[in-house]
């Protein structure tokens, strides 16, 4: 009598089926996890390359940094036009005006938050050419940053927005 061999025993569907649920769980689970981190670091992040893409712009209004008040700027943009060149003389009138009232630059660019613009040439690593808002301090917590790269007298520089809470 020849005997039939099973394809499917009971035990390898049970094995099946058990590594199936655990393996669904174990992903549910890291999607989750996944969801919340974005979450929490997804708005932040986003505001901070706003801020970027804002501040490569020349602002509105354009002459903003004509000895204009505070109130009467829209958004302080600090490059020549809608390319990457940066105006010099914008970035320090930011980088003063960021000085003086820290809170009312943070309104403008609607940072949410603590801010610190860092321009720095590319050629030579940590030499800033501006620094606007206040650097973070050790106990801030969650800090998200945004990379741009333009250009101020003819030379690359790199342009970073770092946001955070304290």
């Amino acid at each position: 009598m020849a005997q039939k061999g099973q394809y499917f025993s009971f035990d390898a569907v049970i094995a099946t089926i058990i590594m199936v649920l655990a393996f669904s769980t174990l992903v549910a689970y890291w999607h989750g996890a996944q969801s919340v981190l974005e979450e929490r670091a997804g708005s932040r992040l986003a505001d901070a390359g706003r801020i970027a893409e804002s501040l490569l712009s020349p602002g509105s209004p354009p002459d903003w940094d004509n000895g204009m008040y505070i109130t009467d700027i829209r958004q302080p943009g600090i490059a020549k036009g809608f390319g990457n060149e940066l105006d010099g003389w914008k970035v320090a009138q930011l980088q003063l005006l960021s000085s003086q009232d820290y809170e009312g630059v943070g309104n403008l660019l609607r940072a949410g938050g603590d801010y610190y613009v860092l321009i720095e040439r590319t050629e030579r690593v940590g030499a800033p050419v501006a620094e606007i808002g206040r650097p973070y301090h050790a106990n801030a917590s969650y800090v998200v940053a945004a990379t741009r790269g333009a250009t101020l007298d003819g030379h690359p520089v790199r342009m970073r927005v770092f946001l955070w809470k304290q």
